[in-house]
């Protein structure tokens, strides 16, 4: 064993006396070494097969001596603290948490991430930004009067010195539903990605996640979408979304359904004849949660689904389970679709 391997083997065993003193970033690094690997799989199969058979807890220190036996001799030697069996649950399951699901048949369609759940106004040269995290919504009112919703996982942004002097343009990443102040004097612009979305007066949602088509909806009054890509203009009437599609084309779907694409502003999930994918990407996003698919045939699976957002994870999966099979939770972090 190299002296670099034993450091990181030490640091393994640090984390197990204090499993808040590493990150789960940290933590997958120092996975990455075959040989921590291989003797945290020592105490973690070692503990799986003692709590099937309700035995006591296995001796941590004796799975690593037997371990380091295994392996011939250096000069370097490892300190080996005593490890609380407490602790090494905590961080061997962190670890098999977040890891990827070692399987060629599964996949890994939505990631969580650790960024501080709060919703965050700041100003970036002249810039007003306000974001939105998981799990949250935010209702503002910009200076000319407009009203935006923020989904989950969104962010806004403005000029503060130009907006409503000489312009109306803001920058959308993420959901929106506005309702726009009128002013003939400066049309209200929302740059979204490849789209941009030019009105007078009215009331639209945008959605623009990177995993996903960007689509306008409008709700009231009219709208001109453009196409970055290709200069494209369409002007669409209430009842009618565009979509860019892959190729950088929009198209027009006409009589869509208004409920679906505004649900989200009413605390609940509506989905009408949705992918399972897309269904618990959208779980994903709100719960801040890894979603993987182990049986990569049932991501395109179409269903009919309504739950409230207000409801937790697992009551969700559990409503959902009643039209789809084999959907399950881990530990709150990771939903799995197959066996």
């Amino acid at each position: 064993m190299n002296q670099d391997t034993e450091k990181k083997i030490s640091r393994v065993l640090d984390a197990l006396e204090n499993p808040s003193a590493i990150t789960s970033d940290e933590l997958k690094e120092l996975f990455k070494d075959e040989e921590c690997q291989k003797a945290a799989r020592a105490i973690l199969y070692g503990r799986e097969a003692l709590a099937r058979s309700k035995g006591s807890l296995p001796d941590a220190d004796k799975e690593w001596d037997t371990f380091r036996k295994r392996r011939k001799k250096h000069s370097t030697t490892i300190h080996m603290l005593r490890l609380s069996s407490v602790a090494a649950c905590i961080l061997f399951f962190l670890y098999f948490a977040l890891r990827p699901v070692d399987s060629d048949d599964s996949i890994q369609v939505f990631e969580a991430n650790s960024v501080t759940q709060v919703v965050k106004q700041e100003i970036v040269d002249d810039q007003q930004i306000i974001s939105v995290p998981r799990g949250l919504q935010k209702r503002i009112i910009l200076p000319d009067g407009t009203s935006v919703i923020l989904n989950a996982d969104s962010r806004l942004s403005y000029d503060m010195h130009l907006f409503g002097e000489k312009n109306r343009t803001v920058n959308l990443s993420g959901e929106g539903f506005f309702v726009v102040s009128k002013d003939s004097l400066h049309p209200f612009i929302v740059q979204s990605g490849k789209i941009n979305t030019c009105v007078l007066g009215t009331s639209f949602n945008i959605r623009n996640y990177r995993s996903e088509s960007p689509n306008v909806t409008l709700f009231s009054g009219s709208l001109q979408v453009a196409s970055v890509t290709d200069k494209e203009n369409l002007l669409i009437k209430p009842g009618e979304q565009v979509e860019l599609n892959k190729e950088g084309e929009l198209c027009v779907k006409e009589n869509v359904h208004i409920a679906d694409a505004k649900s989200w502003t009413e605390q609940t999930f509506f989905f009408d004849n949705k992918t399972l994918k897309e269904i618990l990407c959208e779980l994903g996003r709100w719960y801040n949660v890894n979603v993987i698919f182990k049986d990569k045939d049932r991501m395109n699976d179409r269903l009919h689904f309504k739950a409230s957002r207000d409801e937790s994870l697992n009551s969700v999966i559990e409503l959902l389970g009643f039209i789809s099979d084999d959907i399950s939770i881990i530990d709150n972090k990771t939903i799995i679709v197959g066996k």
